[in-house]
């Protein structure tokens, strides 16, 4: 796997109507993308050696939802169980037997799940079992969109060397979105060293891929 040293490594987030990327190089902010639609190709991340972004790829059931659960023990709720595809592509409704907001993810799901089948940068993650690895594993204080939450995980960035005050595209986006895509490029660094552990431990084997959460 590639060193971060060689590279520039993205963390993605879902942001209204598409994502929002943080960049990091030598473990420190290089730059930050607000990328629209939600079909975006990610074209504006051709340079970046890994990507790790905050949607399940892959559909459920899956074993790495339980285990980040499991992890989370202080925030288990937000994980949510990753849907089959039919039920995603099934009109949301009651005894569909999957949440809205999971169901709302759907195409992004869907798009992800589609692009990572052929391009091998992209890894799964999810922002709060980063930030909980950041403190050492222990749960942190306050939810993310408390002002508390956010305070307590600019904080655990800033410790790690990612420093956001040069935002640049993404000073209009909401800031928890903005954190969540930095603790994803955490993560993404972590990939590309070789550092990274994976929920469950040894990833899942689902036709031939390697299907876990990745911190």
């Amino acid at each position: 796997m590639m060193d971060a040293r060689s590279g520039k490594v993205a963390g993605v987030d879902a942001t209204r109507h598409g994502w929002v990327a943080v960049v990091i190089e030598n473990g420190r902010f290089a730059g930050d993308v607000h990328l629209t639609p939600i079909e975006t190709d990610f074209a504006e991340l051709s340079d970046c050696s890994v990507i790790a972004i905050d949607i399940p790829i892959g559909y459920g059931p899956r074993l790495a939802d339980g285990a980040a659960r499991t992890f989370l023990r202080g925030a288990p709720s937000t994980v949510f169980t990753t849907p089959t595809r039919k039920q995603l592509e099934a009109t949301f409704g009651p005894g569909l037997g999957v949440s809205a907001q999971a169901h709302a993810l759907g195409p992004r799901i869907i798009h992800v799940t589609a692009i990572a089948t052929t391009d091998t940068r992209f890894f799964e993650t999810h922002p709060e079992v980063s930030f909980e690895a950041m403190n050492g594993g222990a749960a942190l204080g306050y939810r993310k969109k408390s002002f508390g939450g956010m305070e307590e995980r600019h904080r655990l960035l800033a410790d790690a060397g990612i420093d956001l005050s040069g935002l640049g595209d993404s000073r209009a986006v909401p800031a928890d979105d903005v954190l969540d895509a930095a603790a994803c490029a955490w993560t993404a660094s972590r990939i590309a060293t070789g550092a990274a552990l994976s929920l469950p431990s040894p990833p899942e084997e689902r036709a031939g891929r390697a299907v876990a959460i990745w911190y």
